[in-house]
């Protein structure tokens, strides 16, 4: 099992990064100087990654068909904020953090749903896929407005108070609260096929929208990295896929809790950061070259670490 797991987990990267590869590649090939990475950004944070949510939680979401649902979303609020008070307790340490926003956000903020649906089909068989994936929306469920809430926070440290507030309130948190209304009401069940069919086409956008907006900001901002510029990408990569898996693992390990509470909170916790994170940061180069390194960093350091706690999962359970 443990060998097992690990050559899945491996496959399932591996096909994540040939696809961003691809990503870089069209990304690099656009005219410099367009704006296409403004539009881009626009059109998935206010338009198709709103359409995703509201779509999937206005029919799919079904209370009554999973027992201790709610647990689910709450372990997405209680892995972030735990992420975030872990990274918080380290720069407090370290000093020559500069830039605490960032580098916070890299730690405490991973790729809570693409990367696992990638991973989906070769992690289970048939016969648990299916739940696998209910638990993957479910767990969903408060991940996009947490990000977009905890992390706006910590990327916009600079901003007045009033703005980073006015930050919160965004499309995808307003998707969110909708699709919750009209699952739990049942008004999902009457929305008519011509307005949320379309919504789900434009909400499949997301992913490869996503994958070709980090593409470009990585290809745009790497090869302008200096020598200095990779000694916080380095730190948040150590932290977020060895220091703060090791910690879920002790923690799996000493309470024991149901298999899939387990598998969730050892699978989200040894994620690389968070590609949105790119897109919601500052607009400035230091900036967006340590967002750039960073998610990179921990991408590449999951090739080994997800089979690697995965393993570890697989010989716990």
């Amino acid at each position: 099992m443990f060998f097992n797991l690990m050559f899945v987990s491996f496959h399932g990267i591996m096909e994540v990064l040939v696809i961003g590869i691809g990503g870089y590649i069209i990304i690099s090939g656009l005219r410099p100087g367009t704006n296409y990475m403004d539009f881009l950004t626009r059109l998935l944070i206010r338009f198709t990654l709103p359409a995703l949510v509201f779509s999937n939680l206005a029919r799919k979401f079904n209370p009554a068909e999973t027992e201790y649902w709610w647990a689910f979303p709450l372990l997405a609020v209680g892995g972030n904020i735990a992420g975030a008070l872990f990274v918080w307790a380290y720069v407090s340490v370290d000093r020559s953090v500069k830039n605490r926003g960032e580098f916070m956000a890299l730690v405490a903020l991973q790729n809570a749903i693409f990367l696992p649906l990638a991973m989906a089909p070769v992690l289970f068989g048939p016969d648990r896929l299916p739940t696998f994936l209910n638990l993957i929306f479910l767990y969903n469920f408060l991940s996009v407005p947490t990000f977009f809430t905890l992390g706006v926070w910590l990327v916009s440290a600079h901003t007045r108070f009033i703005d980073r507030i006015k930050g919160i309130v965004n499309p995808p948190n307003a998707a969110t609260i909708l699709g919750l209304v009209f699952a739990l009401t049942g008004w999902g069940a009457s929305l008519p096929e011509w307005i949320i069919r379309p919504m789900a086409t434009f909400g499949s956008l997301s992913a490869p929208l996503s994958t070709l907006l980090v593409g470009g900001i990585i290809v745009t901002n790497l090869p302008k990295a200096r020598a200095g510029d990779w000694r916080e990408p380095v730190k948040a990569a150590a932290l977020k896929c060895l220091i703060f898996p090791i910690l879920n693992c002790i923690l799996v390990y000493f309470t024991h809790p149901p298999a899939w509470i387990a598998l969730f909170i050892i699978m989200e916790s040894v994620m690389p950061s968070a590609m949105l994170i790119a897109l919601v940061a500052r607009p400035d180069e230091d900036k967006q070259r340590l967002v750039a390194a960073g998610i990179l960093l921990t991408s590449l350091v999951s090739i080994v670490t997800i089979p690697l706690f995965m393993g570890v999962y697989g010989a716990l359970y």
